[in-house]
């Protein structure tokens, strides 16, 4: 199990677990995920840049500090 934010670009990935309290997963259910989710990171950029996930074929961008609390499993 592995942070949203250690995984390469083009990797499709299944969301296992949240922390960090309610407020982190409140932002994934907005976004239509959750536990079980299966996303594709687009793109993870360098530094302090967002990650750009793919969501039922919708492109979103996520923050690295909730990035950092959705742990994640590789397909």
């Amino acid at each position: 199990m592995k942070s949203l934010l250690e995984i390469p670009a083009h990797t499709t990935v299944k969301i296992i677990s949240v922390s960090g309290g309610k407020g982190s997963r409140r932002i994934l259910a907005q976004l239509g995920m959750g536990i079980g989710s299966m996303i594709k990171i687009k793109r993870n950029a360098p530094f302090a840049g967002p990650l750009l996930i793919e969501n039922h074929g919708a492109s979103v961008a996520i923050g690295r500090g909730v990035a950092a609390k959705i742990m994640v499993e590789e397909i």
